[in-house]
């Protein structure tokens, strides 16, 4: 008996279509009111947010999300409000990867010297159960039409909005698919039992139900990493924009709060992640982009409103993310001290505006292409196949034969991480230092998340 071959080129067709749908849809809100919900008297100057801060639970943003979903239960975690209409375990999931999202968030802006105002009260999440209820909220009450996203932030109302990825339409079509290959199986077991060869193993039919269950058990895991990923991406969308490191009504350059929000994604939250631990699925992106030449100069990609010039097509939106990702990574760990002084710059809004993004941008940094070179030499250092593409290439080519060398600006603010954290993910800090690639030397810890009650 022979079965479809086509099963695997599905659940991998789906993998792109989830992990792109976990990525693409944050530029909607790049242009957005300031948040509904005003300041309070907390955040005066010189106050900051820590993990010990308990905020209080009512809000103007929790009343107006729970009018228009009053059958929704409400929970609870040291820092969030979350309603619902899932099972408690999934909100009880919810809830830890928010407040791991959360304490990581803590730690980076503790090491790279930046000062988040307080929370002016618990942040507030919606987790629908399934899809078509989550996207008729999110086209009638916030104006998101990516019908593609497993979840987003809306900056206007100050609050995160997910559905199960369990329930999309992408992943149904293969648990479809795979459950009617599971039917043929058992047709074909119940065929041999009445012919009497029930004693008989058949391997073919062995093989094909072990490669069955493996299907299943790997979209299931595709479908919850990419939930994990999401919600941790727009998790850290919505600290950003609420403690003021990125200002509600400034419209920001997209490379930016794309590329800030993708040094925390992760999809699993029970080891070490952050911008100090490498994300391979941005890394490989990065990879196949320059490999096709897919890469922009930099110059181009500061002052990009669109995620390409030409086309939004899924490929363009990858490249644009993976390029967005490996620079600001290496501005967090090699120029954090530059990097905070733009953050600050961009709060008033005074240089928001694209045709002045260069401007302000070189204040900070220096020549653009000056800075062009020393990424480009530190990307060929962590992996000699970069010197080679043609991006490279260009930028280098435009160094002067008896210029004089950059200086170092990659001086760390008091109280930054350690160069390297243990693990086989990890990019040490020091350009030249080769990529750790043995196995975890010691235990992986993570934050003790604070579950819902």
């Amino acid at each position: 008996m022979k079965f479809k071959t086509s099963t695997r080129f599905i659940c991998n067709m789906f993998f792109v279509g989830v992990a792109l749908s976990s990525v693409q849809a944050r530029g909607a809100f790049q242009n957005t009111a300031p948040v509904v919900a005003a300041k309070s008297e907390i955040q005066e100057q010189g106050v900051q947010l820590t993990k010990d801060q308990t905020p209080i639970t009512e809000s103007t943003v929790l009343k107006e999300t729970a009018k228009l979903l009053p059958r929704f239960a409400k929970s609870e975690t040291k820092h969030y409000v979350i309603l619902s209409d899932t099972s408690p375990q999934d909100v009880t999931m919810v809830g830890s990867l928010l407040e791991v999202t959360f304490q990581k968030y803590i730690d980076v802006c503790d090491a790279l010297g930046w000062k988040p105002r307080p929370l002016r009260h618990k942040l507030v999440a919606v987790v629908f159960q399934e899809q078509n209820d989550y996207l008729d909220f999110a086209i009638k009450n916030d104006k998101v039409t990516k019908t593609w996203a497993v979840g987003y932030y809306s900056p206007f109302f100050d609050r995160l909005v997910f559905y199960k990825s369990q329930s999309g339409a992408d992943v149904q079509k293969v648990v479809q698919q795979l459950n009617a290959q599971d039917l043929k199986v058992q047709q074909a077991e119940q065929t041999q039992q009445a012919a009497g060869r029930a004693l008989r193993p058949n391997p073919q039919l062995t093989h094909a139900k072990n490669q069955l269950a493996a299907e299943h058990n790997r979209i299931n895991d595709l479908a919850a990493g990419s939930f994990v990923s999401t919600a941790v991406h727009e998790a850290a969308h919505q600290l950003f924009f609420h403690t003021d490191i990125q200002r509600s009504g400034s419209t920001y350059p997209l490379w930016l709060a794309e590329g800030l929000a993708t040094n925390f994604e992760t999809e699993r939250t029970d080891v070490q992640f952050g911008y100090q631990v490498d994300n391979w699925r941005r890394r490989d992106a990065f990879k196949l982009a320059w490999e096709k030449d897919g890469l922009v100069p930099l110059e181009i990609m500061l002052s990009q409103e669109k995620f390409s010039d030409a086309t939004n097509s899924a490929e363009a939106i990858a490249d644009f993310y993976a390029q967005s990702y490996v620079f600001t990574n290496w501005l967090m760990r090699e120029r954090p001290t530059e990097l905070r002084l733009y953050l600050e710059s961009l709060l008033d809004g005074s240089f928001a505006i694209a045709d002045q993004r260069k401007k302000n941008f070189e204040n900070i940094f220096g020549p653009i292409a000056r800075l062009e070179r020393s990424w480009a030499r530190y990307e060929g250092q962590r992996n000699k196949e970069f010197l080679s593409c043609a991006n490279c290439k260009r930028v280098l080519a435009k160094l002067p034969k008896a210029s004089k060398p950059d200086p170092d600006l990659s001086a760390k603010p008091a109280g930054s991480q350690p160069e390297t954290v243990p693990g086989n993910a990890i990019v040490p800090v020091n350009p030249v230092a080769p990529v750790a690639s043995k196995p975890p030397t010691q235990p992986e810890t993570q934050s003790t998340p604070v579950p819902p009650k």
